[in-house]
């Protein structure tokens, strides 16, 4: 006897400042359409892991659906890390730069057949402080800063990114640090330190031209230098698909490092968007193949429908 794969759907009812009442209200049809049982979770911002580790424990999905920006992605990613459960993306937030990376399509219903035609891939994360996850780009200084500011605005968007961005630049201060990895020591001052696992933000900007999700590396991108020469040269190298390189720019390669700021300085931290508070160090580490991710496939049988095979298997 046939049976369904069950997803679990974390929906952020405010991310991106759009309403998902039509995405929800359509998934009833869908799912009879596709032939898979489901459940929907809407964040609140209290005690949504909690609550989602109890459902998941209690009806062991096949794979949990992140209808959001990269802050939700991140969460439903966290629960499931090392496991066989999978996850899918809809892009629905105002940073969508993880689905970017992937090539997840920002139209909902393409990035809805991804589900059912996509393939799972395993891909690296970044251990925090042996605490918090970064699925794909995190970051102290400059870019932080203005994630942190942005947070605290009535309205979402890319125009209020926009703003945030412009207020952060006027005020950017460089940082003192020390990095320690397998690689040696490096000691310089920079006005950001990005570790990425992947190549690019959701703006597109390629920070990381080397990195790779499922390499078993992550990368520390060191911005020495931000002027408003550096950033037109960013933005006409991601206009032209190109990639900037500077004097101003340096990738350390590592599994594991730690970042010390000098004169115990504490600077915001961020990852994937979400910001993780003050910190004067940071200890980086990769957690290689520990996640499970639908992506773009042009194959026939992935997705939901080979999770409809695994399911049928077990019956």
């Amino acid at each position: 006897m046939k049976s369904f794969p069950k997803l679990l759907f974390i929906i952020n009812p405010i991310s991106g400042g759009w309403s998902k009442n039509a995405f929800t209200d359509s998934l009833e049809d869908f799912s009879k359409k596709h032939h898979f049982h489901y459940e929907v979770y809407q964040t609140t911002g209290k005690k949504d892991k909690q609550s989602l580790q109890e459902i998941i424990s209690d009806n062991k999905p096949d794979m949990l659906v992140a209808v959001g920006g990269d802050g939700t992605l991140v969460l439903a990613a966290g629960l499931i890390l090392h496991t066989n459960i999978k996850l899918g993306v809809i892009p629905f937030g105002s940073a969508n730069g993880m689905a970017t990376e992937l090539n997840i399509p920002t139209n909902r219903e393409e990035a809805f057949r991804v589900l059912f035609h996509g393939q799972p891939i395993k891909i690296d994360t970044i251990k925090i402080d042996g605490k918090y996850n970064c699925v794909h780009i995190g970051d102290i200084g400059f870019n932080a800063k203005m994630i942190k500011a942005f947070e605290k605005e009535k309205k979402r968007g890319r125009l209020s990114y926009a703003r945030q961005f412009l207020r952060e630049f006027k005020f950017s201060q460089t940082i003192k640090f020390k990095i320690v990895s397998e690689n040696g020591n490096y000691e310089s001052s920079a006005h950001m330190i990005a570790f990425a696992n992947a190549r690019k933000y959701g703006t597109k900007a390629v920070i990381n031209p080397i990195g790779k999700l499922d390499d078993g590396y992550f990368e520390l991108c060191i911005i020495k230098r931000i002027s408003f020469k550096v950033l037109l040269l960013i933005i006409l190298a991601t206009l032209t698909g190109s990639v900037y390189k500077s004097k101003f720019v340096k990738i350390i390669r590592c599994k594991k490092a730690k970042i010390v700021l000098k004169k115990h300085k504490k600077m915001t931290l961020q990852a994937d968007g979400e910001i993780l508070g003050e910190r004067n160090k940071i200890q980086l580490e990769i957690q290689p193949e520990s996640l499970n991710i639908i992506v773009p496939n042009k194959g026939e049988k992935s997705g939901l429908s080979s999770l409809i095979s695994t399911v049928s298997s077990r019956t």
